[in-house]
């Protein structure tokens, strides 16, 4: 298994950011060699080849296409392997751009999902793409083909449209074409955070897979929005009825203590909040 969430890519990415903040020392290009070659190999003779429309094999696709964009940040990386990581998001984004029109990948998912958008989590794979440079001209032709549906596209739940939004800017932060930043502040228009807050996530809907925590981990912590109350997200955990049933023995569903689907992620924002709200 090679996915983000349970697989390979998720714990070198996990191993890339300790060694990356000072928590533990160590050459990542190292540590990561063995696994790397892992990943590489399922994704280009076992994923690829066998590649579908299916839902399930674009968001393999774009799971490993991340990963290696984001490898490709390591400026110590090797020749070799910085050609063949460059090769491979190259051969992704392709897969990724003639499976876009299929299904319903330019529609939101009916709750807030961490991991669900494609289209938001689309662009932000390719805004991390086109800052490496090698691949723009494709990057910007791609735009070009799906801008008409995306003036089109306005998502329902606040949440979602959030999502989008940050999405979308991390790329025209790097493009900047004016016509992508008036559909942007189209979007923004709209926008109530106490309404999303209050009206999108349900009192138990606090994980970071899932859940408020999720929302605030992307919005707050990845693109610096500044501008979500943290009083509400925080009051919204405290009060939440999720503490209440986790002491309940026939509530097996909240009994994890995990980080992305479980307590040890909510526990992570909440202490979050509560030093960003005191500096």
């Amino acid at each position: 298994i090679i996915s983000l969430e349970d697989g390979l890519i998720g714990v070198c990415l996990g191993l890339n950011y300790l060694i990356e903040k000072g928590f533990q020392t160590g050459n990542i290009n190292h540590v990561l060699s063995e696994l790397d070659d892992k990943i590489y190999q399922t994704a280009w003779f076992d994923l690829m080849k066998n590649y579908s429309s299916s839902l399930d094999s674009l968001k393999s696709v774009f799971e490993v296409a991340l990963y290696f964009s984001l490898r490709l940040q390591n400026l110590k990386l090797n020749t070799d392997n910085r050609f063949l990581y460059e090769a491979i998001v190259i051969k992704a984004i392709n897969y990724l751009d003639n499976t876009l029109s299929y299904h319903e990948n330019f529609f939101e998912p009916l709750t807030y999902s961490l991991n669900e958008y494609f289209l938001s989590n689309y662009f932000f794979l390719l805004s991390i793409v086109y800052k490496h440079g090698f691949y723009n001209y494709k990057i910007e032709k791609i735009i070009d083909e799906i801008y008409p549906k995306l003036c089109s596209t306005y998502p329902l739940l606040q949440s979602n449209r959030m999502q989008l939004i940050s999405g979308i800017e991390c790329l025209n932060n790097e493009m900047r074409r004016n016509s992508i930043y008036q559909y942007i502040n189209r979007l923004k228009l709209e926008i109530d955070y106490e309404k999303m807050i209050n009206l999108e996530f349900r009192n138990r809907n606090l994980l970071l897979a899932n859940g408020i925590c999720g929302m605030y981990l992307i919005q707050s912590v990845l693109f610096k929005n500044n501008m979500i109350p943290k009083s509400l997200i925080s009051n919204k955990i405290i009060k939440s009825e999720l503490w209440a049933d986790s002491y309940k023995d026939n509530v097996k569903q909240h009994s994890t203590i995990g980080l992305f689907t479980g307590f040890g992620g909510i526990i992570l924002i909440y202490q979050h909040i509560v030093k960003t709200s005191l500096e």
